[in-house]
């Protein structure tokens, strides 16, 4: 570990970086050579003792405004991110529509992955500017998202497997709802009548699931790109997995709902996730359906519910905004 720690720090020195980066090109045919003024940007740069978690931009002049990024994690596996972008390079490259990053190497002995992105914001910056139109952005995204779904997945790896039930997904029951009956004991009951329910009607739903999608497991406007030329691409493949399409269709929709408190209005919220969730069935060619909509609205509540464990199990707990999530969720209706 302290041989991949010393490594991890020297990702943030230039020179390092530069003939590391160089190193383990080319990818894709092609050698990477990067200018000499060479940007570090670090995004996240959490190293410990014993443990890290970074992720970092590199901006340079000869990569033609087209950042490297590096994830690396002590912990969390980033081979299958690696890998699910591979899959989804090698089914999509006649689709102009659909952007994604481009995979260019894992490294194995300190578990990081680099892949070149794009300049841009994310959405969730437009979705915080009241006076900035989104409706085109989500209209894109939601076209990505049934890009994704629409690929064939012969050829294709469950790449998370325990992200593809709820009931399986990290940290599992046992961890969250041990350190919530802890420290929120009034909560505790609810939280896990709601996580059993919905944990047992998706393992129905997909039990009568003809096909399985690739998913991006955590689709939110904080990971939707917006390219400087307008286009959408998507970044955080971590939890791409085998499972319900529905899932990134009901996480989005409960997330933009989330994300726009406090600068949209309930009215333009409501519209706002009409249009992604209209235009995504159109694109797909799908009429919706009483089962489709309650398989939506099942996840809804696991994106409620996965907010709300994450804020009653963060490093600095927030109580408020967990109940607030937890009160989106009707068990009743489940």
């Amino acid at each position: 570990m302290e041989q991949s720690i010393q490594k991890i720090t020297k990702l943030f020195d230039p020179d390092f970086a530069k003939s590391y980066i160089a190193k383990n090109s080319p990818y894709l045919g092609e050698k990477i050579n990067l200018d000499p003024t060479l940007t570090i940007t670090p995004i996240k740069s959490n190293i410990g003792v014993s443990s890290y978690h970074v992720v970092i931009r590199y901006d340079s002049k000869s990569i033609k405004g087209s950042p490297i990024f590096c994830s690396a994690h002590s912990e969390e596996n980033r081979e299958n991110a690696y890998r699910a972008l591979l899959f989804i390079q090698s089914k999509s490259k006649a689709n102009k529509n659909f952007i994604t990053p481009v995979p260019m190497f894992f490294d194995k002995e300190i578990n990081a992955f680099f892949y070149q992105g794009y300049n841009g914001k994310n959405l969730l910056y437009y979705l915080k500017n009241p006076l900035i139109d989104i409706s085109g952005f989500l209209k894109k995204t939601a076209l990505w998202a049934s890009s994704l779904h629409s690929l064939p997945t012969d050829g294709a790896e469950n790449y998370n497997h325990d992200n593809s039930k709820i009931k399986t997904t990290i940290p599992g029951p046992e961890k969250f709802l041990t350190k919530i009956k802890r420290l929120f004991p009034e909560l505790f009951d609810k939280i896990k009548a709601a996580f059993e329910k919905i944990s047992s009607k998706e393992e129905e739903i997909l039990s009568k699931l003809d096909k399985k999608c690739l998913i991006h497991g955590d689709l939110h406007p904080e990971n939707v790109i917006i390219t400087k030329n307008g286009e959408v691409s998507v970044i955080d493949f971590t939890d791409m997995c085998l499972s319900d399409w529905t899932r990134d269709v009901g996480n989005f929709i409960q997330q933009l709902g989330y994300m726009s408190r406090g600068t949209r209005n309930k009215e333009y919220i409501a519209r706002a996730q009409k249009i992604f969730y209209e235009e995504y069935l159109k694109n797909r060619g799908i009429k919706e359906t009483d089962e489709i909509k309650n398989r939506v609205d099942l996840y809804k509540s696991w994106s409620s519910l996965r907010s709300t464990i994450y804020f009653l199990t963060k490093a600095s707990p927030e109580p408020e905004n967990a109940k607030a999530t937890l009160c989106e969720i009707n068990i009743n209706k489940l």
